[in-house]
Parts: C-alpha cells; structure tokens; sequence
C-alpha cells in the first residue's frame, strides 16, 4: 500500500429512481470529504490494487444533508496525479460493504469489527471490471472516472452516524491504477487498513478521495437507531486498594457515566466522560481499601446496569484470606464436540460457582488462550466477537463482581491489537511493582501477594530483553511476603506440548525456563502458573532445575513429597518473605477449557519434575492466608483432583515416617528429612524385646522428603524407624 498525505472526497447525480425506495426527481453525485472537489494531493492509495488487503474509510454525516435520507448507488473514485494512470483491469473477486458506524469519522479503531455498523450491508460482491481514462489537469485533481455501480442501493441516514465504506479485495490487480486522496486536519475522515486474514489493521487520519452518487428520499429520513442498549460487559480492570477502572460497551454513541456508593439504592458518587464511544473506560478513584461498592454504568439519560449484583471489593492494604481462580486455555465456549478431545468450558465454570458459592472471589486469573476461533475459522483466534463468545458471554457475572487479569496466550497472539483493546491492564506501576511500560508484562500488588505477569508469545525473552531487564528490577523492589508469576507456555510439561523439544512453539517453552526461571527463583518465587499444554501438570517443590529433563537432580527436588498435608505434609519455606533458592511450585493448568493432544507419547504427563499429571477439565482455587497457600484442581464434574499446600516462615518438619505403602514385591515409606543430614532406616520384627537392625545403606537427605523402597520381607509382623546418624 502507498500512502502519502492525508485529504478528503466527493459525492454525484443519478437519474434512474431504484425501485424500493421513493425518490425526488433529481440524483446526486457529492464529494467525500467536501474539500476534494477542488483539492489534490500525491496520495497513491492501493487498495484497488493489493490482493488479501481489507479497507475501512470512514466518512463524517456532516458531509451529507441532514434532512433526508439517501440512496447511494454508485462509488467513484479517481486515479492519483502522481502515482496514478489510465487503465483497463478486471478484479476477479471483490467485495464492497456499507454500513453506518458509530465511532468518530476521525478515529477508527483498528479493530475492524469495532467499526462495523448494525446495517452492515454488502453492496456488490464479485468480479469487476474496472477503468480510467486518466483525464484532468496534471496537477490534478483527475475526473472520478473509477465507477463501482451498486448492485444492492444503500438507505443511509446521516442523523443516525457516520458512512462506513469497506473494501475486501480478494483478488486485487496489479494493473489497477493507485487512488487519489489524503488528509487534513478536522475533515470528518479517516481509514483503518490491514491484511484479510486478520481482525485488525493500522488506522490512519488519511481517506481515498470519494464521489458517491445518490438519490434523496421524497419522505423523511429514515427513523433513528433503536435506543443504545449494552453489549458487553461492565466488566473490572486493575483493581487496587484504591482505584479501579470499569469498562462496558453500547450499542450506539453514549457519553460515559459511572455511579458508585456503599448500598445499591445509595450511589452517592459519580464520574461521568462526555466523549461519546461505544467502548466506555471510566477510572474510579479515591476508593477506600477492603470496601465493597455498588455501582451502575450508562450514560447521562441511560441507566444500561445497576442493582445489588453489580459490585466489587476492593483489595486490601495489608494482608486478609485472599480467594484466587485460575482458568487456562479456556477459551472453547463456540468449538464443536468431537471423539478427540473433551471440552466442558461451562461444567468448568458452573464447578467453581457451586464451590466457591457465597464466598467473594477476590482475583480472577486467565493464564491464556482465552478465545479460540470457530471451528474452521483460524484467523477468529484472539479476535474481538470470539473474545465475546468465550469470555464476555460465558462470564459475565464473575466480570463485573471481580477484576479480571491476563496474560496473553498464543491464539490471543494472533489479534494482538484486540488483546490489548480489551483489556486495561497496569504499565505504569499503577497496581503497584514497578513500570513496565506495557500491557503485555506487569506486576500488581494485592495485600500480601505480588503477582508478576509475562509474556511468553509476543515480547523477546532473551537475557538482556526489556521484559527480563523489567523483570530483575521489579522483583528487587517487592516487599510482598507472597510471589506469584504467570504467563502462557509452561517451563516444565509433557503433555500436548514438550518443553525438552526446542522446536515446540518456537522454542518459547525452553527459552522461558532457560532466561526467566532463574530470575524469578534468585528472588523467591512460590508458585508459577502457565497454560498452553491441554492437561493439568503440577510440580513437586522445584528449584535449580533449568535444562531438559535429563539433567533433573534430586538435590532440585527441595521436597520430594505431596505437598498435601494429610500424606507427606505441606511444602515448607523458612522464609516468610522472598528468599532466593528455597523452592517454587511449577503448575499447567491449560485444561480449563478442553485436554486433548499428545506430543511426548509414552512420556504422556509423567514429566520427572511433576508429582502428578491429570487430563482432566477443571480449573485451579487458590486461598492465601498469612503464611499459607492453600491450592486445589477443581474438576469440571465438581471434584478435586490435586492439592497441595505451601507454609512460609516455619522451620522444617520434624523427623518422622509420613507414608507407608505397598505396591507389588515392595514396600515405600516417605519420611520428612533436612537436606544434607544422613539418615538410616531401622527394622525390626518384634517390639518387646525389640530386635532392631539397620537396613540398607545410610541415606544423605537431598530435600525435605525422603523415599526409601525395599523388597516385601516375607511373612508375620515388621516395623520399621528412621533415626539421624551423627
């Protein structure tokens, strides 16, 4: 595409009343934007030229009549005096679209759909012959001699917005001559262009220079839009312990207006934007810490929201019980069924609403691909209406009760724009944790807790890239007795993804164990939460293990054990706030909206790092109280199907036998241990006079559980203890 200078376009007169609509006795043509009926300038628009290439150009209602409505039957446009020619060209697929749009003629978004009109029309549709002459003056303006006759005529109202006129050109030409046009200042145009596999383009002040030929009604203008109505959300953004950031969608232009108190029937406090948008953000502020607020979203005449299920609490100032559900890969609500996975998105989320029942969910973590594309649809991956199948309508009384965060997965990658367009995540230190300068990384606070996001999809990860020189510098400055990290591809899984295959997505499983798992366990990380593989994988306590599997050590281990306090008990730190090297938990939990796929084959979930793998649907509940985190796999049929528990600032576990089991030809006893201290396991087959004898070697502990297996020993009783050896 060339484009240069930016400057507006035309409109024309026909003679031909269409049957349907009831015209006056005059057609005619008119200009868009209104100053190119004399103007020019070296602008080169290719879109008549480049193949795959979607164009939205809007152009401002006030370059209509007001009075009436139109019939617009025919677009004109005209070559480009510097960059343009005469010539004969067939286009051999082609699509034109009309519609009314509600956003600023002058600020388009690039997200293509944002646009969109309700009476989004297609007005031809297929081959086209197409020509120029070339004729005008050398320094232009050349005749608008490109013609494009409707084969569907357009009812356009200008009272109700602005005309939205959207080029997909399949095929394009080559031969097809580059378009005059431009820009300038308050001209009531712009345009957003971009390839047409994907859900956004660059929006730009510039229009192609536009004669529209019309025919004015004979009766009124068509009656206005249907009142504004929401259509999506409210939903939370970047809640702190004093601000918040609400953010809802209309139908049609509205102002913004936010109200707020302590009681449904009492919001006492408002905030109100006059900018008309259809994507409404509005910051509450100056809020009070560990406060539950009602609220309601509309506009100055509107009320779109209100009552006592629209409300929120806002984070603590210092440490209270702290709820957090964790989601991954859930974005499935619009996949088919099929024999070759299980997906069960809304069993998943309806377990969690019976479980948690009356207790506030107090954070709401996505850890990525949060909206796959329709079956046979590939570029709807991370696109705005998938986003509002699989998260806006599949959530939406979680959304406006509790801030939402997320890190962005590799579907959420392929609209990247989108990603960020919905969500208002912290850059700038806002939540707490230091600026990151983007949405894509951050960090935030909530009583205790730090909570760091990265980005495994889209942001380098190399040692010396933005998001890891941010990374050292944030964790240096936390405070937070709790350190949580999250992002989308998993250090650690054999599952529907291998983190020992340096080609698995690129390599971003290995590179983000390789370059940003040292950082985080150099400052104390407690749990990291990853998506991406379809299955549930979680870890032992881990520390130190940084290459493929192979080169796992057992000293890497710091426990060995469940986790679980009922069998070899909680994992334990003796540090209460961030100490480098005393462990982390590592879980994937990509399962939340379907298991399915086997990358590693009989390594299937049984990664050496992992205590237990699971292809189950289910999602993640964390409870942090204190020095305790306590976390469960919630299945989708309403089960748990792991857990384990992490206590800081405690000395390690005494000596003692936790398990006992027996498995076949042997037997397995698990008892806590201290790394480096040597242990001998004793046996005996008779109390009173006891007859204990050693066992085996003496054992030097490498973590703070210790498994000890011997062969059955045969018939009548057998007892057996651990004792330290000096």
């Amino acid at each position: 595409m060339h484009s240069r200078f930016r400057r507006p376009v035309i409109l024309a007169l026909l003679s031909t009343p269409l049957i349907g609509f009831p015209f006056m006795t005059k057609a005619v043509d008119l200009v868009l934007p209104n100053h190119f009926v004399t103007n020019d300038s070296s602008f080169g628009s290719g879109i008549l030229r480049a193949e795959g290439y979607r164009s939205q150009s809007a152009y401002g209602a006030v370059h209509f009549p007001t009075n009436i409505g139109v019939v617009i039957t025919e677009l004109r446009y005209r070559p480009d005096r510097t960059f343009g020619h005469a010539f004969t060209t067939a286009i051999a697929n082609i699509q034109f679209n009309l519609s009314t749009t509600t956003r600023n003629a002058e600020s388009l978004s690039p997200i293509f759909a944002n646009n969109v009109g309700n009476d989004d029309t297609v007005v031809f549709s297929g081959p086209l012959l197409l020509s120029s002459r070339f004729n005008g003056p050398p320094g232009g303006p050349k005749d608008f001699d490109i013609v494009i006759r409707l084969t569907n005529p357009f009812l356009y109202n200008p009272a109700v917005g602005n005309l939205l006129v959207e080029v997909h050109n399949f095929s394009g030409s080559s031969v097809a001559s580059a378009l005059s046009g431009g820009g300038a200042s308050n001209d009531a145009a712009s345009r957003n262009g971009g390839i047409l596999s994907s859900g956004s383009g660059t929006a730009d002040p510039a229009v192609e220079a536009l004669q529209i030929v019309y025919t004015a009604t004979n009766q009124p203008p068509p009656p206005p839009a249907p009142p504004a109505k929401l259509s999506r959300g409210p939903y939370l953004q970047s809640g702190t312990a004093s601000n918040i950031i609400v953010r809802w969608r209309t139908s049609q232009l509205t102002n913004s207006l936010a109200r707020f108190g302590l009681a449904p029937e009492t919001l006492t406090w408002s905030i109100t934007n006059e900018a008309l948008g259809t994507d409404h953000v509005v910051a509450l502020t100056n809020l009070s810490p560990d406060t539950k607020y009602f609220y309601a979203v509309g506009g100055t005449e509107t009320n779109f929201a209100s009552g006592s299920n629209y409300f929120f609490i806002t984070a603590p100032a210092t440490q209270r019980p702290t709820r957090i559900w964790v989601i991954g890969d859930a974005g499935t609500a619009a996949q088919p069924d099929s024999p070759f996975y299980v997906r069960d998105p809304f069993g998943m989320r309806d377990a969690y609403y019976a479980y948690t029942s009356n207790r506030y969910t107090d954070l709401f973590l996505m850890l990525g691909d949060n909206a796959y594309a329709r079956a046979g649809f590939p570029h709807d991956d991370g696109s705005d209406s998938s986003y509002e199948t699989n998260v806006f309508g599949t959530f939406p009384t979680m959304l406006r009760q509790t801030v939402l965060w997320s890190t962005i997965g590799n579907h959420d990658a392929v609209n990247t724009a989108t990603y960020q367009d919905i969500f208002s995540l912290p850059q700038n230190g806002e939540a707490g944790g230091v600026p990151s300068g983007t949405e894509l990384y951050h960090s935030f606070d909530y009583g205790n807790i730090h909570f760091v996001c990265l980005d495994s999809e889209v942001s380098a990860n190399s040692p010396d890239s933005p998001m890891l020189t941010w990374l050292q510098q944030d964790l240096e400055n936390n405070t937070k007795d709790w350190l949580i990290a999250y992002w989308h591809s998993p250090p650690y899984s054999w599952s529907s993804h291998d983190s020992d295959n340096a080609f698995d997505s690129a390599g971003k499983l290995v590179r983000m164990r390789e370059n940003v798992v040292p950082i985080l366990e150099n400052y104390g990380v407690d749990l990291v939460l990853c998506g991406h593989s379809h299955a549930y994988e979680r870890s032992f306590l881990l520390d130190g293990h940084y290459g493929y599997s192979s080169t796992l050590l057992p000293a890497m281990l710091k426990d060995g054990g469940s986790g679980r306090e009922d069998d070899t008990g909680a994992y334990l730190k003796s540090t209460l706030s961030p100490a480098e090297h005393e462990g982390a938990v590592y879980v994937v939990c990509g399962s939340s909206g379907w298991v399915y796929g086997n990358a590693v084959g009989n390594r299937y979930l049984k990664h050496p790092a992992m205590f237990i793998g699971l292809d189950k649907v289910g999602s993640m509940v964390i409870d942090v109280e204190t020095n305790r985190l306590e976390a469960k796999l919630l299945r989708s049929n309403g089960t748990i199907g792991d857990y384990f528990t992490i206590v800081k600032g405690v000395n390690p576990a005494p000596l003692s036998i936790k398990t006992t089991r027996l498995a076949g030809e042997n037997m397995t006893i698990q008892f806590k241990t201290i790394a480096g201290q040597r242990y001998q396991v004793l046996h005996a087959t008779q109390l009173d006079p006891s007859n204990w004898m050693p066992v085996g070697n003496v054992i030097t502990a490498t973590g703070a559980t210790t498994k000890w297996t011997t062969s059955a020993t045969g018939p009548g009783n057998h007892f057996y203890q651990v004792t330290v050896v000096q």
